[in-house]
């Protein structure tokens, strides 16, 4: 009989992307470990999340348990996330980029909010292009409801990214200013729609 080893991985999320881990600099993985003798699986997702990135955590939501070949939340019944999904590119070992959909709740559940990161060394080969097309089709299978629009948000002074988005169909529809904290300045920020 296998053994079942219990653990905690916390899911870091901010405009940049998910928060992975490397201790060689080859294989990525989200910030966790086993769980102690008598430590929930909570605690050793905030204690790995210290010892591993020196951050420490303010707010914590329980998202998923998995356990064999399948997803629950935390009163046991079968789960499936019909508000995000989650592409994860990788080269080798190596998390070399990430998108993301998740739906807004209530009265904006029609919209979905978009995030993209691609490290250095990966861009402007077409990755960018082909993750959004993917999560977009995974969005418009998965999500429910069915997303109306997908909307993101990018620095006023991001051309490339700027022009990107307008190529794949995305209008800005606003201008926030003095919205994002950049290198020691305020600048303003675009808000970016794409009706699918």
């Amino acid at each position: 009989m296998a053994k079942i080893r219990r653990r905690g991985v916390a899911i870091v999320e901010s405009k940049k992307g998910i928060l992975v881990v490397s201790t060689n600099g080859k294989k990525f993985m989200l910030p966790g470990g086993g769980a102690k003798i008598f430590e929930s699986r909570k605690k050793a997702a905030i204690r790995e999340l210290y010892e591993e990135t020196g951050l420490k955590i303010k707010s914590i939501k329980y998202f998923f348990s998995y356990v064999g070949k399948k997803w629950h939340n935390h009163r046991r019944k079968l789960i499936k996330n019909n508000t995000k999904v989650f592409l994860v590119a990788e080269h080798g070992e190596k998390v070399i980029g990430t998108a993301s959909i998740e739906l807004e709740k209530w009265r904006r559940n029609h919209f979905g909010k978009f995030g993209i990161a691609i490290i250095d060394g990966y861009r402007g080969m077409g990755l960018g292009k082909y993750l959004m097309s993917e999560i977009i089709k995974l969005a418009r299978k998965e999500l429910k409801p069915r997303p109306k629009m997908i909307q993101l948000e990018v620095y006023v002074n991001n051309k490339i990214a700027i022009k990107f988005y307008n190529k794949m169909g995305f209008k800005t529809v606003a201008k926030v200013p003095r919205q994002i904290q950049y290198k020691g300045k305020l600048i303003d920020e675009f808000i970016m729609i794409l009706y699918i």
